[in-house]
């Protein structure tokens, strides 16, 4: 009976917004350690919040508190430039994560002092096979409490909308550019081989830009559409 309490506790945890949607959970090990009991009561505990479909157990990466997916989803709105695929990613390795300066480009970009942080992340995403190389803005006055890992169980959409100001528009800017050689290496292509970048420019209703994404893949093996319907 252990377990079901434990898993009540979390559970009312989830709820009260103690472990917010999208971000990680701690480890079994950690919450072994906080509740005084063996591994296989926690794991039992973990189990039924899975179930539940509360808790999202991600091999590799650990327990995370289940996203909450809005159901208007910018991307399906016709005019857009998508690719074959639009889902989390099967796998995210995060590269780097930091803050740093807003600077006189961006600040003309997000309309705010250069004297202002910037959250920078940048990681590789893994989508059905397909390697991707990301870079995510995020001004840090929109995003104080943002938690990166949640990158691993939610798609981009959605960790931009929880942001104080929530963009219900985008802009995208398409090009065809040539494969660096760090680029080549993060997405396991030959150097100087086309490749696609996409700038997506995510903006409230008043066109204010609120998250900047920058998307690198391979153009000899991805496929995009673009729906007018």
């Amino acid at each position: 009976m252990l377990f079901k309490e434990i898993s009540k506790d979390l559970d009312s945890k989830i709820s009260g917004g103690h472990y917010p949607p999208g971000t990680s959970l701690p480890t079994e090990a950690e919450l072994q350690s906080q509740y005084q009991v063996s591994r296989t009561t926690i794991r039992k505990a973990v189990d039924q919040l899975v179930s539940q479909g509360k808790v999202i157990r991600k091999k590799g990466s650990g327990l995370f508190i289940a996203p909450k997916i809005s159901k208007q989803n910018i991307l399906e709105m016709t005019g857009v430039i998508k690719p074959s695929y639009l889902a989390a990613s099967d796998m995210v390795k995060i590269k780097d994560s930091y803050f740093r300066l807003v600077g006189s480009y961006y600040s003309l970009i997000f309309d705010i002092s250069p004297q202002e942080l910037l959250y920078n992340i940048s990681f590789i995403a893994s989508i059905k096979g397909k390697r991707t190389l990301e870079q995510v803005l995020l001004p840090l006055y929109n995003f104080p409490d943002f938690d990166a890992s949640c990158l691993k169980v939610v798609p981009i959409i959605e960790a931009v909308k929880s942001g104080k100001e929530k963009p219900v528009d985008l802009f995208q800017n398409f090009q065809l550019v040539e494969a660096t050689e760090e680029v080549s290496k993060q997405l396991q292509i030959e150097k100087n081989v086309p490749v696609f970048k996409t700038t997506n420019l995510f903006s409230t209703k008043d066109s204010k830009v609120v998250a900047v994404e920058y998307r690198l893949q391979d153009a000899l093996t991805t496929r995009y559409s673009v729906d007018f319907s």
